[in-house]
């Protein structure tokens, strides 16, 4: 994705109204900016009427906004959804800016514009820092979801995946900001469009009106707010379609989902079920929880970040964002230090941090002097500082997902099968009696996850991983978590050194492995490993789970058999959709990042078994979909590679 370009600070005119420098025009209407987003964009998309016909379901509406700006609009819907939103209706509101503004400037403007308090410092309070890519903010315990699109929208409305109920059109003025009004984005608009949406803006420019018209909206001039002689409403309603509508949210017979597997993969999706009012039970084949890949001591972010901001460095980011909203987190995160490997990798990444353009929040790379205040011990590289990175006990993680209330967790429940009846996902032991059953189930239990998936496409691997403890005094008072040839994390009295990856499934303890771990550590901060040995100990020893392709499965499962039967027009025609085993979810083949990917899960799979809007985008869900493998043989089979 391009760089992204926060707003200059923000400045207001004579009259107070903000302004911005960047396009030298108003955010809001001098004639008043609530006003203006109740009458033009409100009311204009009739959005109280279109939320009382909804009554008596659960159900929920997408409205998609061109120009976040200072926020106003989302604000006054948030206002009018509470005054007039049917009970059980949820509200998503997701809305594309391009430059987005600093919180602090945000908060002294919406100050101005005498927002409503308690809304405008919530709003403020979760403002996302200034990266490119998609933030996800809740209001109303969830009943309202913000989805901040950071980027231009000619490249992130392709990606986006929804079905939009209303859009809002609120970018600056055409003569001033004209790629915001482009047909090509009209047109990117209708694809996302629900039959019957509606579409408001203030502006009523002549090309603006043809560039709806001719992408299929029926289009009105209405009387102008605050002196302006007209402004548009706007209804989809195309002659004809050349491309599918968005897919309604799926129908199911009840609100509840059956999650296998208690390691931190299930936990995470478990957790994000729950607490969208779904009744949750899990099962697990072992005794107690964690007793597979996620029986760690503990569990850090293992962060990428890569010159052209790639898949997995997006992919990443978005998942220590949704971390950090989770719940699953206490108290502020340690940070870590990524350690330069020597002065040639200096350069490279200093060159890598202009040209992303991050803010120092985020990432700052530091000299070998700062690193070692930071860390608390010498450090003879420069590194890159990640403050929000942080390190945990998964057990302490695993254990706050699943203390809510409407999560059963049942223990010693090996799932030998899965049988789907009238709707519903029956999880079946060894002699065919059923465990427990749901609308939905999700396979979060690793490696057996292909096996009761019946995933023949998919590959994985088991790698062994061994981890260290050292006594902190050979390596110092270390506060930070360190990586690098290896990675290091303070935990008292110790420090765990991991981890082996050893291309070996069997489970041996070997003490040349804690030498290995060892000796990385000593070539990323010095030290002599012969001499640490005899202070060092066996920490934990596990199989981690992965693709060949190193990324997550997270996403509906593929439903083999009829693609094997519809094999010859699937590989003729991508355009065609894999068929999927309806209700059936994935989240395994997490690998040494288990820690990102179950936030990353559990953010992820109830959006999609509600039907949601993604809070990713459609490139990266493609890239950890579960069929990705499916689709790789058919393009084989036709020839493609």
């Amino acid at each position: 994705m391009p760089a992204l370009v926060p707003h200059p600070p923000i400045e207001f005119d004579a009259g107070g109204a903000p302004l911005s420098t960047l396009y030298g025009d108003v955010f809001r209407s001098r004639s008043g900016a609530w006003a203006e987003a109740r009458e033009v964009f409100v009311e204009g998309c009739e959005l109280a009427r279109r939320w009382g016909e909804r009554t008596g379901r659960p159900a929920s509406f997408t409205v998609l906004e061109l120009g976040f700006g200072l926020g106003v609009n989302f604000l006054a819907t948030l206002q009018a959804w509470r005054e007039s939103a049917p009970p059980g209706l949820r509200l998503h509101y997701v809305s594309i800016e391009a430059h987005p503004l600093s919180a602090a400037d945000l908060r002294h403007a919406l100050g101005v514009l005498e927002a409503p308090p308690a809304d405008a410092g919530q709003l403020a309070a979760q403002w996302p820092r200034p990266l490119p890519g998609l933030h996800r903010l809740a209001f109303v315990d969830g009943a309202v979801t913000l989805t901040l699109c950071l980027g231009e929208a000619q490249a992130l409305l392709p990606r986006l995946r929804l079905g939009a109920d209303a859009f809002f059109l609120d970018g600056f003025a055409p003569a001033r900001n004209p790629a915001m009004w482009q047909p090509p984005l009209m047109r990117a608009l209708a694809r996302l469009a629900r039959p019957e949406a509606t579409l408001a803006t203030w502006s009523a420019a002549g090309a603006v009106r043809d560039a709806l018209a001719e992408a299929g909206f029926a289009v009105e001039r209405l009387a102008g707010h605050g002196g302006k002689r007209h402004r548009l409403r706007a209804r989809y309603a195309p002659r004809w379609r050349s491309f599918e509508p968005p897919a309604p949210p799926p129908s199911r017979p009840s609100r509840s989902a059956l999650v296998v597997g208690a390691g931190l993969a299930g936990a995470a999706v478990a957790a994000g079920f729950a607490r969208r009012g779904w009744q949750v039970t899990v099962l697990e084949a072992g005794k107690t929880v964690a007793s597979g890949g996620s029986a760690q001591p503990l569990c850090a972010d293992h962060l990428h970040l890569s010159s052209d901001d790639n898949v997995l460095a997006r992919l990443t980011r978005a998942a220590l964002a949704f971390a950090a909203r989770d719940g699953s987190r206490s108290g502020s995160p340690i940070g870590k230090l990524a350690v330069d490997r020597d002065e040639a990798n200096t350069a490279r990444r200093r060159a890598m941090i202009e040209r992303l353009g991050f803010p120092e929040g985020f990432v700052r790379h530091v000299s070998a002097q700062e690193a070692g205040e930071i860390a608390g011990i010498a450090v003879p590289h420069a590194a890159l500082w990640l403050p929000d990175c942080d390190a945990c006990d998964p057990r302490a993680a695993i254990g706050a997902w699943l203390e809510h209330p409407a999560i059963e967790l049942r223990t010693a429940s090996q799932v030998h099968a899965l049988r789907r009846d009238d709707g519903h996902w029956s999880a079946l032991d060894a002699g065919g009696a059923p465990l427990a059953h749901a609308a939905v189930a999700v396979l979060a239990n690793a490696g057996d996850a292909v096996r009761l998936g019946g995933l023949r496409s998919f590959p994985i691997r088991a790698m062994r991983g061994q981890s260290t403890w050292l006594a902190r005094e050979c390596v110092g008072p270390l506060r930070t978590s360190l990586s690098g040839g290896a990675w290091a994390v303070p935990a008292g009295e110790r420090i765990l050194i991991g981890a082996s990856f050893d291309d070996d499934a069997r489970m041996i303890l070997s003490r040349a492995a804690d030498l290995g771990n060892l000796d990385r550590l000593a070539r990323m901060i010095g030290g002599d490993p012969q001499r640490w040995i005899a202070h060092a100990r066996f920490a934990s020893l596990g199989l981690r789970v992965a693709t060949t392709d190193r990324l997550p499965a997270i996403g509906e499962l593929p439903d083999e058999a009829a693609v094997a039967a519809n094999a010859e027009a699937l590989a003729r025609n991508e355009r065609i959709a894999l068929p999927r085993a309806d209700g059936l979810y994935g989240a395994f083949a997490f690998g040494s990042r288990g820690l990102l990917w179950a936030s990353l899960a559990g953010a992820l799979l109830p959006a999609m078994a509600e039907g949601e809007p993604m809070p990713l985008e459609a490139d990266l869900l493609r890239t950890i979909d579960p069929a990705r493998f499916v689709r790789r043989r058919l393009r084989q089979r036709d020839g493609r590679t």
